[in-house]
């Protein structure tokens, strides 16, 4: 004699699952209550999230306008430099190849990630729109 697991459920598999089913079904205006709860906690947190990234904006601008009013040369010129040498390093990768293919011919610039030169895209942006920023403000006065 086989095993029937329908003997031993008391019917077929299908009417055991629904049975259990139904006693989880949940009342439709309470899941609409408890989506509203979702729907409202998920703004709650956007709008905590927004404020959050607004003050940490505020914070950095702070800071670049200290570094920038500082009387010494080093805090105001430290980002214009480091940008520099980026960029001189990244010119340097492609052109000691080009003029040292005389002597060492195997000589082969460095890959980089296409990363390294989309960063390096939005610093020299960003820097000259914020140095044409002050001129422009400057100007006005």
């Amino acid at each position: 004699m086989a095993f029937d697991i329908s003997s031993l459920i008391g019917g077929s598999i299908g009417d055991a699952f629904s049975k259990i089913m139904s006693v989880f079904k949940v009342d439709p205006t309470k899941a609409m209550e408890s989506q509203a709860e979702i729907t409202k906690i998920q703004l709650e947190l956007q709008g905590k999230l927004q404020d959050a990234i607004s003050n940490e904006i505020s914070e950095s601008a702070k800071v670049i306008t200290a570094e920038a009013q500082s009387q010494s040369w080093l805090p105001r010129n430290v980002r214009p430099l480091l940008l520099l040498c980026w960029g001189l390093c990244i010119t340097f990768n492609q052109l000691v190849p080009i003029f040292a293919r005389y002597w060492i011919h195997d000589l082969q610039p460095m890959p980089l990630d296409p990363w390294v030169y989309k960063l390096t895209a939005i610093g020299y942006t960003g820097y000259v729109t914020a140095r044409t920023w002050e001129k422009v403000k400057d100007a006005d006065n």
